[in-house]
């Protein structure tokens, strides 16, 4: 009996899939390449809602960021989405991106020190809201996958 039969016949084979994203970078939540963009961009951009001309379109450094930030989200959900996958480490790195920009958010709020010149902006409140509703649907969104996988049904 090969180690995908059971006594029955019936086949039960959970695929453990790596996806593209294989090894250690799977585990790497995609917003922490947003916040070094965000980092970069605060560094070099010194009006980030400057309309920038792309052909016959105008966009802010601001709507880019979004933009990219919003793309990332879905890509981000794309990780956890795998039926039959085990994807609890990777949403629960989501989760740990989402909690990280909320502190330093909470601190440029708070006005402490650097924080308060780099964090407190709306663009980084609008980032860490995106985060946040990303990484708690890939939580829902992993735990929905298990669940069918396991036969429990979605209803």
């Amino acid at each position: 009996m090969s180690d995908h039969e059971h006594g029955d016949g019936a086949s039960a084979h959970l695929d453990f899939h790596r996806g593209a994203l294989g090894g250690w970078f799977r585990y790497v939540p995609l917003f922490i390449f947003i916040l070094i963009i965000y980092l970069l961009g605060k560094s070099v951009i010194s009006n980030p809602r400057a309309a920038l001309t792309l052909g016959a379109y105008q966009l802010s450094w601001v709507e880019v960021l979004l933009i990219i930030a919003t793309v990332l989200s879905l890509v981000e959900q794309m990780k956890v989405s795998h039926p039959g996958i085990d994807n609890t480490l990777e949403a629960l790195g989501m989760v740990g991106m989402g909690v990280l920009q909320l502190i330093l958010f909470v601190l440029g709020a708070a006005k402490v020190g650097v924080f308060e010149k780099l964090f407190n902006t709306t663009e980084f409140l609008v980032l860490t809201f995106i985060s946040l509703a990303a990484a708690v649907v890939a939580v829902l969104l992993n735990a929905r996958t298990l669940r069918r996988t396991i036969g429990v049904g979605d209803n």
